[in-house]
């Protein structure tokens, strides 16, 4: 994670007018769970980078990148567009179509990296509209991705994108973000490597 550029935030609160405080309860948090994330000290969720591009009226990859979220360039490299999520984060694969997307991607992806679009436009998840994430093909559950932004296949269900927890009955798993839902039993899950907004 890079440096939180502390002076942009602290400038888009002088051009409001508004303070940390008022922030912080606009936003549902407490003011000091935002304090630590503009002092570096907490990393800042998708979600609340979400919230203050609504609020400021400025571009959310702006926000991420003064929040020390890395932005890499591409490599020139090409890689097929495997899905899309939509509305509620379930996830839609292309496995059957005939026309194969492709778009460029960021350097040091594994060799079988794939791409999912987000297309998420006039639903409460706008704010990803147009995001490109970058996973590898799934294989299993693996134990690197508990605690991750995901791809998963729900057994019997639909394929999403959250982040993965233990479940509360064994084998299972509980969902979290886009798409939640608890005690699911996975086909796979990918952890989502990086992501260009």
């Amino acid at each position: 994670m890079s440096q939180v550029n502390k002076a942009y935030f602290e400038n888009l609160l002088a051009s409001r007018r508004m303070s940390l405080r008022a922030l912080a309860t606009r936003m549902n948090m407490t003011h000091s769970q935002l304090s630590l994330a503009f002092a570096g000290k907490r990393k800042l969720q998708l979600d609340e980078a979400a919230q203050i591009s609504q609020i400021f009226g400025v571009p959310f990859h702006e926000v991420a990148a003064n929040a020390g979220v890395d932005v890499r360039p591409t490599s020139g490299q090409r890689v097929n567009v495997v899905g899309y999520v939509g509305a509620g984060g379930t996830l839609t694969l292309n496995e059957a179509a005939s026309v194969i997307e492709r778009t460029e991607a960021p350097d040091d992806l594994p060799d079988d990296a794939v791409a999912i679009q987000c297309r998420t436009a006039d639903t409460p998840l706008s704010w990803m509209d147009g995001w490109v994430m970058f996973c590898t093909r799934p294989d299993g559950v693996q134990p690197e991705a508990f605690g991750r932004f995901c791809a998963t296949k729900i057994k019997d269900g639909p394929a999403v994108v959250a982040t993965i927890k233990r479940g509360y009955r064994e084998g299972t798993y509980n969902l979290s973000g886009p798409f939640t839902r608890e005690n699911c039993e996975l086909e796979w899950a990918a952890p989502l490597l990086v992501a260009r907004f």
